[in-house]
């Protein structure tokens, strides 16, 4: 199986999960949503097992202990990559479904990651909401850090960061860490701290946690709760460590771990912040191509294989810089990476003047250049009469934004109530 096959199946394996989690919604808890994503592999046999055990255990312990009504998810990533535990609180249950794990085949993390999307992003999981914190769902990955490629079925010595299984993987946690946190903790007599560390540095609110401290994770709901008070009490303010240490002080609980969590999370208050529908659509970078500037994969492109989707159109900058979304002419949206440079990188998008080509069943597609047409009423909007502008985003097919080359970003109608602000 070829690698754009392979990434097609787990993504329709995602979809497919989602809807079991759905359907479990009554054994749901209304706390914080976890994945735990459990390296199963046959490099974590012997110390990489206990450790990996350990530190889960710890954390559901902690869960139990705490008395809160989190939901835990477990997928397995060796041999077989599956669900070992759907969404549930019932913590006792998850324990026993990590009893007899054997540690076999590959690591394809990416696969798994995929997978969590079921939990994260399709309506597998929710998000907990404690004013004013949105709290999404949450991925959390103990591995030894040795990632395979999806389309293969052998464990591999060593990932290196130039490798292209790291360079997916990576586009990957941008693209779900933009608004899902991940955590990961590294176990094993040797594991990757430097790809692991990378990828916990691609998320918004990542964190790279030793085993020995995975139980202090649990502790996050307690600690959100303390963040959200602080945050609504002194609003619009700065909060100093030490108010943090006042306010654990006052409830006679908190440990100096606890203390650090919170300021932790106050200083990262934007990650948990509500979603901003437009957010996936703005320009952020001067050094970055444009809203609306089509692009192409080079020669050596290293994240798919085929042809069908080679040119795409920029829809907007992600906010980690280097960074940019692109929509491929087949529909699919993905994080790519982009340095401007003198000379042309084989491996990396280039910018090119292809023109888009409509689908036989759309009546316009991102991409598509565009001018006034006869139900025109925005004045200048768009600098001159004859100017000519790319679509960057369709909404149902009748709602097109739309940049025109004076900078300007607009959206038009194009069959809404059958008028057409805008003509191909």
């Amino acid at each position: 199986m070829d690698y754009q096959s392979a990434k097609l199946f787990w993504e329709q394996r995602a979809e497919e999960e989602a809807l079991e989690n759905s359907n479990r919604k009554h054994q749901h808890g209304r706390g914080i949503c976890s994945v735990f994503i459990l390296d199963t592999s046959e490099s974590m046999e012997g110390e990489g097992l206990r450790q990996m055990k350990k530190a889960f255990l710890d954390i559901l312990n902690e869960y139990a202990y705490l008395n809160i009504n989190d939901n835990v998810a477990v997928i397995g990533c060796g041999e077989e990559v599956e669900f070992l535990h759907y969404y549930s609180k019932d913590y006792y249950s998850i324990k026993k479904c990590i009893e007899n794990i054997e540690c076999k085949g590959h690591s394809p993390l990416e696969a798994g990651l995929t997978l969590a999307r079921s939990c994260t992003q399709l309506g597998g999981g929710h998000t907990a909401i404690i004013p004013p914190l949105y709290l999404r769902a949450r991925v959390v990955v103990i591995t030894d850090g040795n990632p395979t490629d999806i389309t293969r079925s052998f464990e591999s010595l060593e990932t290196s960061i130039n490798s292209e299984v790291f360079q997916r993987l990576l586009a990957e946690v941008v693209s779900h860490g933009q608004w899902n946190p991940f955590t990961f903790i590294p176990v094993g007599n040797a594991p990757n701290y430097r790809i692991l560390g990378a990828l916990a540095l691609a998320s918004k609110g990542g964190r790279l946690i030793g085993w020995q401290d995975a139980r202090q994770y649990a502790r996050l709901s307690l600690n959100f709760k303390v963040a959200g008070n602080l945050l609504c009490e002194f609003r619009d303010k700065i909060i100093a460590e030490e108010a943090v240490r006042r306010h654990y002080s006052r409830i006679a609980r908190g440990s100096e771990e606890d203390v650090i969590q919170v300021c932790e999370i106050l200083n990262e208050k934007d990650v948990y912040k509500e979603i901003d529908i437009d957010h996936d659509y703005k320009e952020r970078y001067s050094t970055l191509p444009c809203v609306g500037t089509r692009v192409r994969k080079g020669r050596d492109w290293r994240y798919d294989s085929g042809d069908c989707c080679d040119t795409g159109t920029v829809i907007g900058h992600r906010e980690q810089e280097g960074w940019i979304n692109v929509e491929w002419d087949d529909g699919s949206l993905h994080a790519c990476r982009y340095t401007p440079s003198d000379f042309e990188d084989p491996s990396q998008i280039k910018v090119c003047n292809e023109p888009r080509r409509i689908p036989d069943n759309q009546t316009i597609a991102t991409g598509c250049l565009v001018r006034q047409g006869r139900d025109w009423k925005w004045g200048d909007q768009n600098g001159t009469e004859d100017s000519i502008g790319i679509v960057y985003r369709v909404i149902d097919g009748q709602e097109v934004y739309v940049r025109w080359p004076n900078g300007n970003k607009c959206n038009y109608r194009f069959g809404y109530d059958d008028k057409y602000d805008l003509i191909l």
